[in-house]
């Protein structure tokens, strides 16, 4: 599905501190952040080249995998 999850929180310590994230798939890095329990996704946004059921499957797992970074 994606490969390398890399997860690092910006702005921590603070009242703006979310869990942002990049990931590879098919080769290409995708990053986003979590805000309000929705994925925000930078530019290029994996919808450009996914279709919509595995961009959503990345999200669920996406979520899933970071449950414990969205609990603080």
């Amino acid at each position: 599905m994606f490969e390398n999850l890399e997860v690092n929180h910006l702005f921590e310590g603070t009242a703006h501190e979310r869990p942002h994230f990049s990931l590879n798939v098919e080769g290409n890095e995708y990053k986003g952040m979590i805000e309000d329990n929705k994925i925000h996704w930078y530019n290029p946004h994996p919808k450009q080249t996914l279709e919509q059921e595995h961009v959503s499957a990345i999200e669920s797992k996406v979520f899933t995998m970071l449950s414990d970074h969205l609990e603080q």
